[in-house]
């Protein structure tokens, strides 16, 4: 019986290993090099800090589309380098309503109303680490993360609603209409998940945070003076690896 008991046991130890194993292989990958490419679409958001727009500032989060594609450096089974290139769309809607002093009356006395869209295109490099769990001989897992910077090529800004004067005898009220361009070059973190489905077909869901101004400075005769604000983006992909 002991003998049984110690062969059933020493059975279900090789079997979980081997399980453990399959689900993560360390083992030489199949191909060292592989080429794929990636559709999406996003949902975005570029805010301005709040230290510059006081009062009620919301920036609503648009849509876009994503194109591009990657190369996987593998280095184990387990584990890939995964640099790509992305061109991308983005958009959002903004709102301020900012309190405004003006000529000769107490001071936030007027409101300063302004509300629009801002549209954005970039090119995107994502370098992202990438580690693959086998769930069956037919699905992967992926779990990736990384830096990506992004370089605009171009942006477009519109005001559908801008109250920002009120004529007190003549003198508008103070706060300039917000024409503000964004940062050229956008540098953060993208991170997110995903399957690959027989060995070619991705899904994948990613979220990228930026670690920069979002807004280009503006220069003044005090110096410059900064919108702040941060990129974020949800990009939702499905894709084909060669």
């Amino acid at each position: 019986m002991k003998r049984i008991t110690s062969l059933i046991a020493i059975s279900a130890i090789v079997a979980a290993q081997a399980t453990a194993a399959d689900f993560f292989s360390n083992e030489t990958p199949e191909q060292l090099f592989n080429l794929g490419v990636r559709l999406g679409v996003n949902t975005s958001n570029r805010t301005v800090g709040s230290e510059n727009m006081s009062g009620y500032n919301v920036q609503g989060w648009g849509t876009g589309f994503d194109l591009g594609v990657i190369a996987d450096l593998n280095i184990r089974d387990y584990l890939s380098i995964q640099p790509g290139v992305f061109f991308e769309s983005r958009s959002n809607t903004y709102t301020f309503i900012t309190p405004v002093a003006t000529a000769g009356m107490a001071a936030h006395e007027y409101l300063m109303s302004q509300a629009g869209t801002f549209n954005s295109y970039a090119l995107t490099i994502p370098i992202l680490g990438s580690v693959r769990f086998n769930i069956t001989d037919d699905i992967r897992w992926n779990v990736d993360f990384g830096p990506y910077v992004s370089f605009m090529f171009g942006s477009k800004l519109k005001n559908k609603v801008n109250h920002n004067s009120t004529d007190n005898g003549g003198i508008p009220a103070a706060g300039a209409e917000f024409r503000q361009k964004a940062a050229p070059v956008d540098f953060g973190f993208k991170f997110g998940t995903g399957l690959q489905i027989l060995k070619h077909y991705t899904i994948s869901a990613h979220y990228m945070a930026g670690a920069v101004r979002g807004w280009k400075d503006v220069k003044t005769e005090f110096g410059k003076y900064s919108y702040g604000g941060r990129t974020k983006a949800w990009v939702f992909t499905i894709g084909y690896d060669f």
